[in-house]
């Protein structure tokens, strides 16, 4: 995940919006503090804030879209094999707050809306 453009909101707060993107997906994720650079591969995954909705999903595409201005976005990702709290989209990942309802395993393609995604370091 590369920081492709930053957005700042307040530079003396060190507040910011980062497009973060695999060269395929991308999303804008808030940061705060805020010491990256553009170009910066992120290592840890961003993270979901007020989950909403997580299902298994009908869709066999995975996407990212953001809704609105600011951070809420609509995913539709793939459960990882190795955490059960990530879900990928492409190599973006997310990782999510809340618990998965039962039923769901790794690998499933899930789908969710959340308020807002944070870099978190």
């Amino acid at each position: 995940m590369i920081v492709n453009q930053i957005e700042w909101v307040s530079k003396e707060a060190q507040e910011a919006l980062l497009f973060v993107g695999d060269g395929e997906y991308e999303c804008v994720a808030f940061s705060h503090p805020c010491h990256f650079d553009k170009g910066y591969a992120l290592i840890e995954p961003v993270l979901a804030f007020s989950a909403q909705g997580i299902m298994l999903s009908q869709e066999t595409k995975v996407s990212i879209t953001r809704k609105g201005e600011f951070f809420a976005h609509e995913v539709v990702g793939i459960l990882s094999g190795f955490n059960p709290t990530i879900i990928s989209v492409g190599n973006i990942r997310i990782e999510l707050e809340d618990a998965l309802p039962g039923g769901i395993k790794q690998n499933d393609i899930v789908q969710f809306y959340c308020g807002r995604l944070d870099v978190i370091r």
